[in-house]
């Protein structure tokens, strides 16, 4: 039997975290609008961890609404079960990946 209350607060943790870290992404986001350094190999370098800033506020993004997702599944008391087969996500898999939406077979390749 899965022990919701854990993983909704393992969810509820895990989203305060990324909230955070969303927040000090937005912050150097932010703080790099200004003009380009003169120097060309200053500005390729600036260009790239604007790239890798950006990158890595969309997969931050992505994770939230994954979270989201799953806490509605939980207060829609659909959480844990398997969208593919409707089989019961193991306890393992969740608390490794709290917003699962497939049992391990479906997974895939």
């Amino acid at each position: 039997m899965l022990n919701i209350v854990k993983l909704e607060q393992l969810l509820k943790k895990k989203k305060i975290e990324l909230l955070d870290r969303v927040k000090k992404l937005e912050k150097d986001k932010t703080r790099r609008d200004g003009p380009l350094d003169p120097d060309f190999e200053e500005q390729a370098t600036m260009l790239e961890n604007s790239e890798v800033v950006d990158q890595l506020d969309a997969l931050e993004r992505k994770e939230l609404l994954q979270i989201d997702a799953a806490l509605k599944r939980i207060k829609d008391k659909e959480y844990g079960l398997c969208q593919m087969c409707q089989a019961q996500i193991s306890e393992k898999r969740l608390l490794a990946l709290p917003y699962a939406t497939t049992c391990v077979n479906c997974v895939g390749p």
